[in-house]
């Protein structure tokens, strides 16, 4: 009887000329991705609202709690680059000092997301059978209800607070690093290797870790900065309706709802944090999409 050397399956394969021209072409295509003008503008502003992030101080001098003795509804200026609001605070400084709670915030969303969802999409692909359908069949259930409606129902059961609220927008997250994360499992254990790899004895955990995980991961971490954008505005949506940080930290959404009284005399409250918001959110997905082409 012969036999078959399953040893061999991690071994290098030589591809032929046809594989390595293709390869090269998908590299420079994947460059081409990457490196356009709108990705290359998308990742200097999320670079500028990291640092403001990190090192506010760098960036303004101004308190963003305490206006002091300034005037308050300053109109923009070159000492207030979006003016002061209805108590006199310097709101560019307020824009910038809310970078961190809201990227916080978000990357805390996006992380139960991604741990949660992820898990699940890889043990229902993996696995398949009767557990696999519960595990569907219960984010079925979260893509059923609105976001936003999830997040509120969610936030009144935790309790007020940005950290209740990332934890609440993380959980809507679930379902789409499930669906996503499923899809990579059901593909890549149909695959050679992975059937070479149980056919030498690999158990059902080692091939997880080893095979399915690093050639889904790559995806599910593209749809992850697609995620940041999400759970920025949904993050900002709730602290504008009043369920994030409380007044007088800076956050996002509270800064622009604080200005939202004064649209007609003081646009620049609203319309300036309301485009960073924006230019994050669309820088975010921008570089998002752009990865998640790469990794297809």
């Amino acid at each position: 009887m012969s036999t078959i050397d399953l040893t061999s399956a991690d071994a290098p394969v030589a591809q032929p000329a046809e594989g390595r021209s293709g390869r090269g072409r998908r590299g420079h295509s994947t460059a081409r991705d990457l490196l356009t003008p709108g990705t290359i503008i998308a990742a200097v502003i999320l670079g500028i609202t990291i640092l403001w992030a990190l090192l506010p101080g760098l960036f303004t001098g101004h308190d963003p709690v305490d206006g002091g003795d300034t005037a308050a509804l300053l109109a923009p200026s070159a000492e207030h680059w979006f003016g002061t609001d209805q108590i006199g605070r310097d709101v560019y400084s307020r824009v910038v000092h809310g970078a961190s709670r809201s990227l916080l915030a978000a990357l805390i969303a996006v992380g139960v997301g991604l741990i949660v969802g992820s898990a699940i999409g890889l043990i229902a692909g993996s696995r398949g059978g009767w557990l696999g359908e519960v595990l569907m069949r219960i984010v079925d259930v979260l893509l059923s209800i609105p976001a936003l409606l999830l997040s509120l129902t969610i936030v009144i059961v935790l309790g007020f607070g940005i950290v209740n609220v990332a934890i609440a927008v993380g959980i809507t997250a679930i379902a789409q690093f499930a669906r996503l994360s499923r899809s990579q499992a059901v593909t890549i254990m149909q695959a050679d290797y992975v059937q070479a790899a149980y056919g030498s004895g690999g158990s059902y955990w080692s091939v997880l870790i080893r095979h399915v995980v690093p050639n889904a991961i790559s995806a599910v971490l593209a749809l992850a900065v697609l995620q940041v954008g999400s759970a920025i505005l949904q993050i900002s949506t709730l602290g504008f309706l009043g369920y994030g940080a409380p007044a007088p930290t800076p956050e996002w959404g509270l800064i622009i709802a604080e200005g939202r009284n004064f649209v007609a005399t003081a646009w620049w409250l609203t319309v300036l944090p309301g485009l960073i918001v924006m230019a994050v959110v669309v820088s975010t997905h921008r570089l998002g999409t752009a990865l998640r082409k790469a990794a297809a």
